[in-house]
């Protein structure tokens, strides 16, 4: 999924649900919601939909989570095992992992707007954590580090995406320093206050990969 090249937008119409927290991904879903969309014989009628076997439901729960975090399927099968080693809920565990990875919080303090932009921030080197450079998006942040743009100029694109993000308000783990402009991770994401755009049915994609 991470080397995917493709029209974004595209991953949401075919799952039906919003893979980036945009109006124009939330709008594919508040359309299907309306009917809008769903007849392909002109009566104005929706489509009906094939019943999907429990391998489809469950492959449809795996895509949502490589897309929405923007990984492929080796790096979600090494997460979880990860997960499974953690005598809590792996399907709770899984998703936390997922969310502490540097670039999605990236995305939760809005110096991102999508995933994908947050990606490539990090690829390029525009963001220290306790004062040196990581270039790897999938480096997990852990509790008292300290995130800062390199330079200005970064500083100027991040302040950017922070006025058009959808949620100036970071979750209860981060804080923001609009002074120091930096971030400080005060604690590990928890499941219950992790809030995804979409239903997510874990215990499917463990399933998935139980195969």
């Amino acid at each position: 999924m991470n080397n995917y090249k493709g029209p974004k937008l595209r991953l949401s119409r075919r799952l039906g649900v919003p893979i980036a927290e945009t109006p124009k991904h939330t709008l594919v879903l508040e359309r299907r919601k309306a009917g809008h969309g769903g007849g392909g014989s002109g009566s104005g009628k929706p489509r009906r939909r094939k019943q999907k076997s429990i391998y489809g439901m469950q492959l449809d729960e795996k895509q949502k989570l490589t897309f929405y975090y923007n990984i492929g399927n080796r790096q979600l099968r090494r997460y979880l095992e990860l997960a499974k080693k953690d005598p809590a809920s792996t399907a709770d565990v899984l998703v936390e992992l997922l969310e502490a990875r540097l670039d999605n919080v990236l995305r939760r303090l809005g110096w991102a707007r999508t995933i994908w932009q947050a990606r490539q921030l990090v690829s390029h080197g525009h963001v220290t954590v306790n004062g040196r450079k990581v270039s790897r998006p999938g480096y997990n942040v852990r509790v008292n580090d300290v995130l800062k743009p390199r330079n200005d100029a970064c500083k100027k694109t991040v302040s950017a995406y922070q006025a058009t993000a959808v949620s100036a308000t970071p979750p209860q783990w981060l804080t923001f320093d609009a002074d120091k402009f930096e971030a400080h991770v005060v604690s590990s994401p928890k499941f219950g206050e992790i809030q995804l755009p979409f239903p997510l049915k874990t215990s499917m994609i463990i399933e998935f990969f139980s195969k």
